[in-house]
């Protein structure tokens, strides 16, 4: 077994008081004190030339959690790759220390060995990176893909929805303007409907203003003929015929007469002046001629026939018929 020189660092045979013990090369981190095995390695310190580094912020836009991810990610990775660097400066020293006695050449190829296979490593992981980031680049890649087909989807299914608005308010616009034409028609057809009515109801009711005008007249032509017969056969009874009464007497009304009261002058005056009967007399005439026959003078041998009971009823209602004739009579000498 090959001895350790007394100054190299590992050897217990050093004295006292000795030169402290330097390594056969002098790297960075010779100068910090080596870590016991088992304690993790501490992060080298900042010099002045690195930029200090970065913290995450909370501000800044919406894409600035990514950005600090990033970030974050990149630290991480150069403190992987300080501590593997660390470790492997480690190995070399505790080699140098351990076998100080192998040569240049067969230092010098594991060396390169050993840089050989950090390169490796290194490359391996760069490749494995860049592996991950294409493939990180593809799914984002199908991402947009399908977000776009996904827009261009709610696009279609937009321009479909709309174009089924449009063509439902048609089709109700439609559908309106047919109930409001139909209402158009049924309003015209209601109202044809009632002028129609109304043009029959106006028709009936001149035809029963017609069917009662001439139903009145002929009442009053017969009510007319009547009393002139009433009158003819009173004037040619004898005396010794039955007795009359307060109903057999020919009043100048066309209406029935019950008492005195019911004689007015009104009703004298449209039975006597009507111009459906006596054509040929004048007003004055046909006044004359009444007062001739309702003198209370002249109805005395009238008056003679009548009950003893309704003399007195009839002589009143003489006596109305007389002072209305006398009005009229001064009515028509005043015109």
């Amino acid at each position: 077994m090959k001895e350790f020189r007394p100054d190299y660092p590992g050897s217990g045979s050093h004295r006292s008081g000795s030169r402290k013990a330097r390594p056969l090369f002098r790297t960075r981190d010779s100068e910090q004190p080596m870590p016991s095995p088992g304690q993790p390695i501490p992060p080298k310190p900042r010099s002045a030339s690195q930029p200090p580094p970065r913290k995450p912020t909370t501000g800044g836009g919406p894409w600035q959690h990514m950005v600090n991810t990033y970030a974050w990610v990149a630290e991480q990775e150069f403190v992987r790759s300080d501590r593997k660097d660390r470790t492997t400066e480690q190995w070399i020293f505790e080699q140098k220390t351990r076998f100080p006695d192998i040569g240049t050449q067969e230092r010098q190829n594991i060396e390169e060995r050993v840089r050989r296979r950090m390169w490796e490593e290194a490359m391996n992981g760069y490749e494995i990176e860049a592996e991950r980031w294409m493939r990180h680049e593809e799914e984002m890649r199908r991402r947009r893909v399908a977000a776009e087909r996904e827009r261009e989807r709610q696009r279609a299914r937009a321009k479909l929805e709309s174009s089924l608005q449009e063509e439902l308010r048609r089709f109700e616009f439609e559908a309106h303007m047919r109930e409001k034409e139909k209402h158009e028609r049924d309003r015209d057809a209601e109202k044809r409907r009632e002028d129609r009515y109304r043009a029959q109801h106006a028709a009936r009711e001149r035809e029963h203003r017609e069917r009662v005008r001439a139903e009145r007249e002929k009442s009053i032509v017969d009510v007319w003929e009547k009393y002139e017969k009433q009158w003819a056969s009173l004037s040619a009874t004898s005396a010794a015929s039955e007795p009359l009464e307060f109903s057999d007497i020919p009043w100048p009304i066309q209406h029935t007469v019950a008492k005195p009261e019911d004689i007015t002058p009104t009703e004298i005056s449209n039975f006597l002046l009507s111009a459906l009967h006596s054509q040929n007399q004048s007003r004055k005439e046909r006044i004359r001629n009444a007062q001739l026959r309702w003198h209370p003078d002249r109805f005395q041998r009238v008056l003679k026939r009548v009950r003893e009971e309704d003399k007195g009823i009839v002589t009143d209602g003489v006596g109305v018929v007389a002072r209305c004739l006398n009005d009229l009579m001064a009515k028509e000498k005043r015109a």
